[in-house]
């Protein structure tokens, strides 16, 4: 109980921190308190043994690869595997693990394109979709084709839902309904492409990145 109750605290001046950045246009300094945030359970894990010094260098290496991938599309900003990296993530390595590289992997992205307000919403964005792709119910229905796609399909509609939440706190950081259903019209052919684009990505990568995940695990003996 008391652990509950100490955790409860730490979320919620978490949360004060956060604002208290937002407010004062300090998104730099919110977007470093996310990642920084995001490695408390991993350092948890790493304090009770249960965690691998290969397992960070393999969070580095699969945020690389999410970079990489962003780079290679930097034309077509709504069109990349970013996202696909990030859930076969989780679904190679569990929910933690796909957080990290799915909170990671913006915050690495825009260091090379522009860091701004929107850092921090992608952070926990595309985290989100690392958490649940690593979920054990998907992990079970990894060979699933149809599954994977539509939580690739569910994931572009996330994306965009939570990031219209950043599009209308920026006209004057004041958050209303009426206003966040104005912008999510003007952005459903955003919307339909990060569908399609996340769909198509993971269908393509999940083989192959899958497949040398896998002999990287057995070589290891990573189990997640």
């Amino acid at each position: 109980m008391v652990k509950k109750i100490r955790k409860l605290i730490i979320f919620l001046l978490c949360l004060t921190l956060m604002y208290f950045f937002y407010q004062h246009n300090r998104y730099n300094l919110l977007s470093i308190f996310v990642v920084l945030v995001s490695f408390i359970p991993f350092l948890e894990k790493f304090e009770r043994k249960e965690m691998a010094t290969r397992e960070l260098v393999l969070i580095a290496v699969m945020t690389a690869t999410a970079v990489v991938s962003k780079i290679i599309f930097f034309f077509a900003p709504s069109i990349n595997p970013l996202v696909a990296v990030v859930i076969i993530s989780g679904l190679q390595f569990g929910s933690l693990f796909g957080f990290m590289v799915g909170a990671l992997s913006p915050f690495v992205a825009n260091m090379i394109f522009t860091q701004g307000p929107w850092t921090p919403f992608q952070m926990i964005t595309t985290g989100i979709i690392g958490l649940i792709a690593g979920s054990k119910w998907v992990r079970k229905h990894e060979n699933n084709r149809i599954i994977i796609s539509i939580l690739a399909i569910m994931s572009g509609v996330m994306y965009s839902l939570l990031m219209d939440i950043w599009t209308v706190l920026s006209i004057d950081g004041v958050f209303t309904w009426s206003r966040y259903f104005t912008v999510l019209i003007p952005a459903i052919p955003y919307t339909m492409t990060y569908m399609i684009s996340n769909a198509t990505f993971v269908n393509i990568l999940i083989k192959p990145l899958s497949t040398k995940i896998k002999r990287i695990k057995q070589k290891y003996g990573l189990e997640n």
